[in-house]
């Protein structure tokens, strides 16, 4: 289903019942990330994930040790 901006319904013709406006057909697609730049990212996911979890679970031993 498509999402019209303008008016914010959801429909499935290719053009938009109430507003009369088309989808664009010819959108051009993303070009993919090089390979240097997604092995980066999925480091700093996997790297930065737990330790993310790992500060949250600090910050409630912190809350709890003290009272």
């Amino acid at each position: 289903m498509k999402y019209c901006k303008k008016c914010g319904i959801l429909y499935a013709t290719d053009v938009c019942p109430k507003c009369g406006i088309e989808e664009p057909k010819d959108q051009p697609e993303p070009e993919p990330a090089d390979k240097k730049t997604l092995t980066r990212q999925w480091i700093g996911l996997l790297v930065g994930i737990p330790l993310f979890i790992m500060a949250i679970y600090v910050v409630i031993y912190m809350l709890y040790a003290r009272g």
